[in-house]
């Protein structure tokens, strides 16, 4: 019985003495300045011997930094070509500068949406946005960072509409941030004659600076308190004015929201 036992302990022993040698051999580094064709073989032998588990540890082990890195770098390239070719942000066709009081923001986007299904062609990737300048004017820093912000909005192009109450009419006629409405019109009256015989007698003349010593009484706005689709997604109704951005770039856009907002 004791020769049995001393028999099964040193069988045990050599496994695990086998088992620690087998391991020792499979953490051995390549031998410095081997090419990489021989170090390569060499970690293939090395993974062919060792279990399933001690593959994925080994791997992990010194390959972890390798593969986070691969990883990170994949998910930024998908990201690329998600962006720029499967899902590229939609182009602002148009913008409109909001300032007329009593309007919700759930009320403009709204009527973002209606104006883009009313005035955008369905086959191109484009948006309309409504900037909200709404309600910052109790605030003396909040009303600064706002002019601040809509002059650079203007200078860079970025406005083609403006919604303004009286007051802000009078004052952007002033300082210059609109321009005539002629082109404007011109392009409505082409698109749809019957709607601009509606809108003539909203028509306001105001004095257009052309230099600094000449002024000219030029139509520089469209006077309304409501239209039917401004009704219909239950706008307040209030003395309005639109006029159009002096750096407005998208003019036929422009004629086209227009009609949309009043047929």
């Amino acid at each position: 019985m004791y020769a049995c036992n001393v028999h099964m302990s040193i069988k045990v022993n050599i496994k695990s003495t086998s088992t620690q040698s087998e391991q020792k051999d499979f953490n051995m580094d390549t031998p410095p300045g081997a090419p990489l064709k021989v170090k390569f073989r060499m970690e293939i032998e090395k993974l062919r011997e060792m279990t399933f588990r001690n593959k994925l540890e080994h791997i992990w082990e010194y390959y972890k930094f390798h593969i986070i890195a691969i990883v990170v770098f994949l998910i930024f390239i998908g990201s690329i070509i998600n962006t720029v070719w499967i899902n590229p942000p939609a182009e602002t066709a148009l913008t409109i500068s909001w300032h007329s009081g009593l309007t919700f923001d759930d009320q403009l986007e709204e009527l973002r949406h209606a104006l883009e299904e009313k005035v955008l062609d369905d086959s191109k990737n484009e948006r309309i946005d409504i900037v909200n300048f709404l309600g910052l004017e109790e605030d003396p820093m909040a009303n600064m960072a706002n002019i601040q912000r809509l002059a650079a909005m203007v200078a860079a192009g970025v406005i083609d509409i403006f919604v303004l109450n009286t007051a802000q009419f009078e004052e952007f006629t002033g300082t210059g941030y609109l321009q005539p409405m002629d082109t404007v019109l011109n392009e409505i009256r082409e698109i749809d004659s019957a709607l601009y015989s509606r809108i003539e007698d909203k028509i306001i003349y105001a004095p257009f600076s052309i230099d600094a010593e000449t002024t000219d009484e030029r139509i520089m706005g469209i006077e309304f308190s409501n239209t039917p689709l401004l009704t219909e997604l239950r706008f307040f109704e209030q003395e309005r004015y639109l006029g159009i951005s002096v750096t407005a770039g998208n003019i036929e856009n422009a004629a086209r929201t227009i009609i949309a907002l009043f047929e």
